[in-house]
């Protein structure tokens, strides 16, 4: 079938007359870069790649960039935003800006903040003896070479505004041609890097609110009430001593803070191992480390390893938080942990408009039923049978046979040797 184009079936206009043909759109629909931006053949992108890409068309068409920046806000809870510098014979490179960041004295100092303060542009010709040097970035370029600056607003549907930056070491700067042909290009640029940076977002709340894996399978549409999959898994439960007193006798402001420092100490180690958090709830914290069917057992083994390695290290982390740490007249932080191995319901469950991606099943029940067992039998590990079978070379010792709540049959318990 001959491939047909826009142009064969666009009709040209004759006038502007009422009830005339549309003239066709003449500056954007016949720029090749435009229209670049537009059509991205419903191919993902990323803000670095897009730059690469916009960079290499503009210097083609005879815009002499030498280096561009861009900064996005983020929603990350670590992230104040994201950032991407390419350089003409470099390439680009991607930075994060961390929350102290953009609370330092660098980013104060600098054109981002006035962007962001509400400034439509900063233009700074550095090539010409009178420009204003009032920004520290602008030394360097100069140093560097650079004879022309200009920082825009990108600004997002939502109200947001982000950065961009165009620098030059053409002799004279930029023509005006030059700037118009970028200020003109910016509607869609900005319209790009939104969608792009709008998938990114939903991407990283979903990894923090619900884990990677959960927020893998919702981004790839696991969202209906009672979809689920049954999986085989490790099951990390681990529960912090004394909450209930500390909750009722401290500030909620410190009681939030111990909290977080907590969870902190243990979710590294989780994550570091290969674990994924699923839920942290009020004082407990619960986690799969997830036991593919189709992978070799000795795999199943070493996830098992790294399972117990996870919870040595986070007991580690607890014992080496002092009291001179806490709050006042705080104690030591003490936590039971338990691992458990079995089949798990991994999905979703809820209200019709209100769901939970979760796992449950008699393994998480179980597990949780084993760690309440830690201060009965004085320790602050206990595995199971089924963890135990997976042969790790972790130093396990029988703690005996107990009677877990609502399981009929005694179970044979082990600790972690320390």
């Amino acid at each position: 079938m001959a491939e047909i184009r826009y142009q064969d079936v666009l009709p040209e206009a004759k006038s502007d007359a009422p009830g005339a043909p549309l003239a066709p759109f003449r500056s954007w629909s016949r720029s090749r870069i435009a229209s670049w931006l537009a059509d991205h053949d419903g191919m993902a992108s990323n803000a670095g790649t897009l730059v690469d890409g916009l960079c290499q068309l503009l210097l083609e068409h005879g815009i002499p960039l030498w280096r561009v920046s861009l900064s996005l806000r983020d929603s990350h809870p670590q992230i104040a935003a994201r950032g991407i510098i390419w350089r003409r014979d470099q390439g680009f490179e991607e930075h994060d800006f961390l929350m102290n960041d953009v609370r330092g004295e660098l980013y104060a100092a600098s054109p981002v903040k006035v962007i962001h303060d509400g400034a439509a542009a900063v233009r700074r010709r550095l090539c010409d003896t009178g420009c204003a040097m009032d920004f520290p970035v602008l030394h360097e370029l100069k140093a560097e070479g650079a004879t022309d600056y200009l920082a825009m607003a990108v600004p997002f549907s939502d109200g947001s505004r982000h950065f961009i930056s165009w620098t030059t070491d053409r002799e004279g700067g930029f023509s005006t041609d030059q700037l118009e042909h970028l200020v003109d290009l910016m509607p869609l640029i900005g319209l790009r890097l939104e969608l792009d940076h709008a998938r990114l977002t939903t991407r990283t709340l979903l990894t923090t609110y619900l884990g990677p894996e959960a927020a893998q399978r919702v981004t790839r549409g696991t969202i209906r009430r009672f979809e689920y999959e049954m999986i085989n898994a490790i099951i990390l439960f681990c529960d912090l001593r004394g909450f209930t007193a500390m909750a009722d006798t401290l500030p909620p402001s410190i009681v939030v803070r111990v909290l977080s420092n907590y969870y902190e100490t243990v979710a590294e180690p989780i994550r570091y191992f290969g674990g994924d958090i699923i839920k942290m709830i009020g004082d407990g914290v619960l986690a799969i480390f997830p036991l593919p069917a189709d992978v070799p057992k000795d795999r199943l083994d070493r996830t098992a390893c790294g399972a117990a390695a996870a919870v040595r290290r986070a007991l580690a982390a607890l014992e080496s938080v002092t009291v001179e740490d806490l709050p006042q007249n705080m104690r030591p932080l003490r936590a039971g942990f338990a691992l458990h191995a079995g089949e798990v319901f991994f999905g979703n469950i809820g209200s019709t408009d209100r769901l939970d991606f979760t796992v449950i099943g008699p393994a998480v029940n179980e597990a949780v039923r084993v760690e309440a067992l830690c201060k009965e039998l004085g320790v602050s590990v206990i595995t199971t049978e089924a963890f135990a079978s997976l042969e790790c070379t972790v130093g396990l010792r029988s703690l005996g046979r107990h009677q877990l709540r609502g399981v009929r049959r005694p179970k044979e318990l082990f600790t972690l040797e320390r």
